[in-house]
């Protein structure tokens, strides 16, 4: 996994940025930590405090038929995840939802949510916004901001 980041996380804190979702920031492996994202797939920070954003957080998942995210929360932090491409199941609660290109789930703080799960042959692409930034998760990931 690299964890190169090929912007200046001061610079778009000053001025912003554009860039494409792949260019995001990699997110270390975390399955180990009860409670924070995880799951097999791929994780990328986009606007994040590791990449300058500093009230919100947003990040891309992408996961391949037979990959899955865990459930968990943000004890102090909204999230709201848009499905872009593919279909899932995910779970909101206690409930588990079709998710697919069009819906959008909100979870409010320490609501447990995720445990996405493909459904079908297509993969999966969500975004998914945090608001304010979970920095918690963050700092235990091994990021000093």
């Amino acid at each position: 996994m690299s964890l190169k980041f090929d912007y200046d996380p001061k610079v778009i804190a000053r001025e912003g940025a554009v860039f494409k979702l792949d260019e995001g920031l990699e997110y270390p492996e975390t399955k180990n930590i009860p409670g924070l994202p995880a799951g097999s797939g791929k994780r990328r920070m986009i606007a994040t405090p590791p990449t300058g954003a500093r009230l919100v957080g947003v990040h891309a998942l992408t996961l391949k038929p037979g990959e899955e995210s865990v459930l968990h929360s943000h004890p102090l932090s909204e999230e709201v995840i848009v499905c872009v491409k593919g279909t899932a199941e995910i779970t909101l609660g206690n409930k588990v939802h079709e998710f697919k290109p069009g819906y959008v789930l909100y979870a409010p703080a320490g609501v447990p949510h995720g445990k996405m799960r493909v459904i079908g042959n297509e993969e999966v692409l969500v975004i998914g916004t945090q608001a304010p930034a979970d920095t918690r998760m963050y700092r235990i990931a091994g990021f000093d901001f």
